[in-house]
């Protein structure tokens, strides 16, 4: 597997682990006992009231273990809020130029790595982002690390997506090891053709751009977009004899503090969200070089709004 392609992977991991936390919950109640996967890689539990809202802090590494040094190279805030039923989605591009407390400024998916930083690992990524945004660490307690592993299955698993592919995408690297050829339209795709389609970075915004009214493009907009096609996707699922096959996938992927009670409650709380219900707050930035570095240069006054707007939990 090429390093493009464990990547796109990872980056679509995370996509579906929102879909399946607000989604399939409720299958979750009534068939926890195949969830073990997940059982096993939980951290301890930190004390869950869904009566509250809540944030989640989504990590795609390029890690093989839950051990090893990696990276950070997706990385999605997550709010819930119980009230209004809406979930809001901040996605941190990967190369953000950020205060990392402790090792000064640099790019933000290096708070994640040991091997760079003796501290590195989710919880110096947890105050990493806490900082950019004005809020305590602790109005992030929870987090969810996904690695590469078995994204075509899991995709599959599901019954594929449905996606409106919005411009031709076609690249063949001269390698021959990345193939990417969909045509414009709305298509369903399945899980190697839903690997292209975010894998695709070869226009004119590539991972991250921003037009002159605001909005996000890219790579980044794909993977929002795509979020979107699962929950309404899956919102309709009513197979509960499918759900062991995507939990058992899921599973082997995800590395949280969340556990399957958890999971289970969150589920249930949030079990008929729509895409509807989500708001995705584009982030505020523009691509820049400095010191012959390339940069996602951060608005840090947008992103402190942001964070007491949307995000700040203690009083």
């Amino acid at each position: 597997m090429t390093v493009n392609a464990k990547k796109i992977i990872k980056q679509v991991l995370v996509v579906v682990l929102i879909a399946f936390v607000v989604v399939l919950g409720y299958y979750v109640y009534i068939t926890a006992k195949n969830l073990s996967l997940i059982n096993e890689h939980s951290k301890g539990e930190i004390p869950l009231d869904t009566s509250k809202p809540t944030n989640i802090l989504l990590l795609g590494t390029d890690r093989r273990t839950k051990n090893e040094a990696g990276r950070s190279d997706v990385m999605i805030l997550v709010h819930l809020d119980p009230t209004t039923k809406k979930i809001t989605l901040l996605s941190i591009p990967r190369d953000s130029r950020v205060l990392i407390p402790g090792h000064g400024y640099d790019k933000i998916n290096a708070a994640f790595n040991s091997d760079y930083f003796e501290d590195g690992g989710v919880e110096l990524s947890i105050k990493t982002v806490a900082n950019l945004l004005g809020i305590d660490s602790k109005d992030i307690p929870y987090y969810a690390i996904v690695n590469f592993d078995g994204f075509a299955k899991v995709i599959d698993a599901i019954g594929g997506v449905t996606i409106d592919v919005k411009e031709p995408m076609h690249y063949h690297s001269w390698a021959g090891d990345v193939k990417i050829d969909l045509n414009p339209g709305v298509q369903h795709l399945d899980g190697i053709k839903a690997l292209e389609y975010v894998r695709f970075r070869y226009d004119a915004w590539g991972d991250f751009g921003v037009d002159s009214e605001g909005n996000v493009h890219g790579r980044v907009e794909r993977q929002q977009e795509l979020i979107k096609a699962i929950i309404e996707q899956t919102k309709d699922m009513r197979n509960i004899f499918k759900l062991p096959q995507i939990a058992q996938e899921i599973g082997n992927a995800v590395d949280t503090n969340l556990t399957v009670g958890q999971i289970t409650k969150l589920g249930l709380t949030y079990k008929d969200i729509t895409s509807k219900d989500l708001q995705i707050v584009n982030f505020p930035g523009v691509p820049d070089m400095i010191d012959g570095i390339s940069y996602v240069v951060p608005d840090y006054d947008k992103l402190q709004q942001i964070g007491q707007t949307y995000f700040k939990l203690s009083k």
